[in-house]
């Protein structure tokens, strides 16, 4: 009993992932509040989640906040956009829905798609130095790239919000908790491969490590912390 209770113990690692989880779910959720600040907090929560990914081991909060004021400018923008882009969606699927019913099912896919692309652009703009629109291009490129993970990471995304939104007396303490750091954890796992490559963290036999690949990477450079 003893050794499921020691501090590198498998149970007490996930207690302390689920703790930090928590935690910067509700930061997320904080100053998200504004709406125009979702940007900044993402990417914050993106990079925190990161470094619990890779098992670096740190506090939780006040790197948080330094990565809010490190990426509030990109992040603002990077906000600003989804916000406006899910605003045009909206209207255009309220519309849909009145004259041509059929038009539906290409607004949710152009939906999914940006949903995608700012996965990958969140966790690239926590991590990695670049202009706001080689970020995008780069987000871009690599959803297509890893689509198989692309779509799990949609689908995992999606299927708890989904879930949660219509069982919302259930669902609801779960989106208040752990309903954006839960997906961020989900995703930041499957990219963790992908950003070991863009680090250069790779080794010589990696399937991965291509040459073609390896050009690629080479427009990456880590943030100094």
């Amino acid at each position: 009993m003893r050794k499921l209770f020691r501090s590198d113990s498998p149970i007490m690692k996930a207690l302390t992932i689920a703790a930090d989880l928590l935690i910067l779910n509700l930061l997320t959720l904080v100053l998200s509040l504004p709406l125009i600040t979702m940007g900044p907090a993402v990417t914050a929560m993106n990079d925190i989640v990161i470094h619990i990914v890779r098992g670096e081991e740190g506090y939780t909060v006040k790197p948080y906040f330094q990565s809010f004021k490190a990426n509030f400018k990109q992040g603002l923008l990077l906000g600003l956009i989804l916000i406006l882009s899910a605003a045009i969606l909206y209207v255009d699927y309220l519309a849909a829905v009145a004259y041509i019913p059929p038009m539906r099912v290409g607004i949710i896919a152009i939906g999914i798609i940006i949903l995608a692309i700012s996965f990958y652009a969140f966790g690239l703009l926590a991590r990695y130095e670049n202009t706001f629109g080689g970020t995008l291009k780069n987000a871009a490129l690599l959803a297509v790239g890893n689509f198989p993970r692309t779509l799990f990471m949609v689908v995992c995304a999606v299927g708890l919000w989904f879930l949660c939104i219509t069982y919302y007396k259930f669902g609801f303490p779960i989106l208040i908790l752990f309903g954006f750091s839960l997906p961020c954890f989900v995703n930041i796992l499957l990219l963790n491969g992908v950003f070991r490559k863009l680090d250069g963290d790779v080794d010589e036999d990696d399937d991965e490590a291509d040459e073609k690949g390896s050009k690629f990477w080479k427009g990456f450079y880590r943030k100094s912390k």
